[in-house]
């Protein structure tokens, strides 16, 4: 069973008699699951703390106003054994169908949503959300994660799977050489736009690219779905190119959603329907586009810390996957 905890629910405790765990995992993206999983099934006793109210990193999904929007990443593929191989599972499991994207492209995305796919990588384990780890240390001869109010829990070992701007500032003082892994990486930052609407005018029938005019996706939510949780409801998702958003970076959301709704417009040649409800998401880490070279260190010196994440390998979720997968062997 998953479980979500709040981190400042009983401090004093925390801090006089935190847990020893045999792994601590920060982040609960693709990468966080894929080593917490791994050395789960391995009989470690692991914790996964994220800062965030949900799992799945940017493998999210965003329910409003009676609409679903899946305002993360688009739709997975695999091209190992290991990841196909969860998928598969996924896929047995209903978390996990076919999408048809284009004409020559058949991709794999979560039922009823993106989200359903972490969400079955977490099952059976224990994850602590909404804990923002402020520091990490040595503590005891152990890896100690702390939090504004004090330390939070220990471990034998831990792997960190945050952004490497995060990874980095966390690791500059305890591991300098992780710290500067990290700061080799780049991205691409990604506005998202989402919209319910009254009807389906305007929408068409499949996804839109266009990167020269600044939409790197667009998908109407009802093309995912065979009539399941409220996805045939009249709901787009855009996403900007990493160009556009850059130019776009600072503007005020409400800017972002009436201009690319102009440039969907444009594109399609078509207005479309009343919205009743908008939202502009900023991804700061949306897609990797240098990742860390092979041969940075990944491991700390002593052997304690790992580090993971798309930014180690590239931009597809089945790289942040098979970066967790790695960590964890790190470390054995």
């Amino acid at each position: 069973m998953t479980t979500s905890q709040n981190p400042a629910s009983s401090p004093t405790k925390a801090a006089a008699d935190p847990a020893l765990f045999d792994l601590l995992v920060l982040g609960s993206g693709i990468a966080g699951l894929a080593t917490a999983r791994l050395a789960e099934d391995d009989g470690k006793r692991v914790l996964l703390i994220d800062k965030g109210r949900r799992l799945g990193g940017r493998v999210s999904t965003r329910r409003q106003d009676g609409f679903v929007f899946n305002h993360g990443a688009q739709f997975v593929t695999a091209k190992g054994a290991e990841f196909a191989s969860l998928l598969a599972k996924a896929t047995a499991a209903g978390n996990i169908k076919d999408w048809q994207i284009s004409d020559d492209k058949n991709v794999q995305i979560g039922t009823p949503s993106m989200r359903d796919l972490p969400q079955f990588m977490a099952t059976g384990l224990m994850i602590r959300q909404q804990t923002e780890i402020t520091q990490i240390a040595h503590h005891g001869g152990h890896i100690g994660f702390f939090d504004e109010g004090g330390l939070v829990a220990t471990g034998r070992r831990a792997i960190i799977t945050a952004p490497a701007a995060q990874t980095g500032k966390l690791l500059s003082d305890i591991y300098p050489d992780l710290a500067a892994t990290a700061g080799l990486a780049r991205y691409d930052p990604c506005w998202t736009i989402m919209l319910g609407l009254e009807d389906d005018r305007g929408l068409g029938t499949e996804p839109l690219r266009d990167e020269a005019a600044g939409i790197a996706l667009g998908v109407p939510e009802f093309t995912r779905s065979n009539q399941q949780s409220g996805l045939d409801a009249p709901a787009l998702t855009i996403q900007a190119t990493g160009v556009w958003s850059q130019q776009h970076l600072q503007n005020d959301p409400q800017m972002v959603i009436e201009s690319l709704c102009q440039i969907w417009q444009n594109l399609r040649g078509e207005t479309l329907g009343k919205i009743i409800t908008s939202a502009a998401h900023r991804w700061l880490y949306a897609k990797v586009t240098t990742a860390a070279p092979s041969d940075a260190p990944r491991l700390s010196h002593d052997g304690k810390l790992a580090i993971a994440g798309d930014w180690l390998g590239g931009p597809r979720v089945e790289q942040a996957f098979d970066s967790g997968q790695q960590a964890y062997h790190h470390l054995r």
